[in-house]
C-alpha cells in the first residue's frame, strides 16, 4: 500500500526552507511509523509554489493558495502509484474538491480526528497553535456538524519561531499545550486535539524531551491528546483496504458527485485544470 501525504506550505528544493521541511517529514515518519502497517509506504510532496507559515492564517491569500494545493492533490494521483492521498493541514484544505477530483481515498486530517474524538468522548476540545488560526477551525467544526460535541477551540500563545522549533526541542511547545490542554477540561473537553500538523507530531514524538516525555505527552490529568497523525494513517489504510476489497467508501450520488461521467464538463474546464505551475517535489 501506498500513500502520497500532500504539504501545503511550499519549499524549494536544496533550500533552508526545504531542510526545515525534510526536518518535519522525518518527524512525522517516527510517528508514521508507531502505527503503519508492514508494507505501508510513505512519501511526503512539497509543493514549489504557495503560501508559507506566516500567511496560512489569512483566508483571502488561502484562497489563492488552494488551487496549487489541488492541483498537488491531482497530481499525486496522476502519478498512478498511491492508494490513497493526505492533505497535510489541519484546516482541511480543497476537502470536498478533492473527494470529488480524485478515485483514489481522500483523508482530511481533521476532519478524521475530531470524528474519531467524538466517538472517544461526550466533548473535544482543540488546540490551536495559534489564536489567528482557531477562526478556520471553528468552521470546520460547523462544516462537519459537530458544534454539540465540541467546545470553542482555544489557541496558544506560541511564535512561529517557537512552534518550528518545537520540531527539534518540544519543551515550549509541550508547557503551551499543557496550559491550554487545562483550560479545555476546565470547560468539559474529555479528549484534547492538537489543531495543527507542525504541533501534533510535537507533542506525540516530544523531541529534544524524550527523558522527560518516553512516551511524548499522551495525556493531561487523565484526559487523552489524540495523535492526529497516527489516527489519519490508520484511517487511510482502512480506506484502501475497503475499495481494494469493492467496499463502499465513498458516496457519488450528490456531496462528493465527480465530473468524471461528464463529458462535456470536462471538456469545458480542461484548460483549467491542466497544471502549468512549477510543480513537486518528493521527500
Amino acid at each position: 500500500m501506498k500513500i502520497g501525504i500532500m504539504h501545503v506550505v511550499p519549499a524549494e528544493e536544496n533550500t533552508p526552507d526545504a531542510a526545515f521541511i525534510k526536518t518535519w517529514d522525518s518527524l512525522l515518519r517516527k510517528n508514521i511509523d508507531l502505527v503503519k502497517a508492514e508494507g505501508t509506504e510513505i512519501t511526503f510532496q512539497v509543493p514549489r509554489r504557495g503560501l508559507g507559515p506566516n500567511a496560512i492564517v489569512y483566508n483571502y491569500m488561502l484562497a489563492f493558495n488552494d488551487t496549487e494545493t489541488l492541483h498537488g492533490y491531482m497530481e499525486l494521483e496522476k502519478a498512478g502509484i498511491y492508494d490513497a492521498i493526505i492533505g497535510l493541514c489541519f484546516f482541511d484544505p480543497m476537502i470536498r474538491e478533492a473527494k470529488q477530483a480524485l478515485d483514489i481515498p481522500f483523508i482530511g486530517c481533521a476532519e478524521v480526528a475530531m470524528h474519531m474524538a467524538a466517538m472517544m468522548g461526550a466533548k473535544f476540545g482543540v488546540i490551536s497553535a495559534d489564536v489567528g488560526g482557531k477562526w478556520n477551525i471553528e468552521e470546520e467544526i460547523r462544516r462537519y456538524g459537530l458544534q454539540d460535541r465540541a467546545l470553542p477551540v482555544r489557541g496558544t500563545a506560541l511564535s512561529l519561531q517557537e512552534q518550528i522549533a518545537g520540531l527539534t526541542d518540544a519543551h515550549v511547545c509541550i508547557e503551551s499545550a499543557i496550559k491550554v490542554s487545562r483550560e479545555l477540561i476546565a470547560d468539559g473537553a474529555e479528549v484534547i486535539i492538537p489543531g495543527c500538523m507542525f504541533l501534533d507530531p510535537v507533542l506525540a514524538m516530544a523531541p529534544g524531551c524524550e527523558n522527560d516525555y518516553p512516551n511524548g505527552l499522551r495525556e493531561v490529568d487523565g484526559v487523552p491528546i489524540l495523535n492526529v497523525v497516527a489516527l489519519t494513517i490508520k484511517v487511510a489504510e482502512a480506506f484502501v483496504c475497503m475499495k481494494k476489497a469493492g467496499l463502499p467508501w465513498i458516496s457519488r450520488k450528490l456531496y462528493y458527485n465527480s465530473a468524471k461521467g461528464n463529458k462535456k464538463a470536462l471538456e469545458e474546464s480542461r484548460a483549467l485544470m491542466e497544471y502549468k505551475g512549477p510543480g513537486f517535489w518528493l521527500d
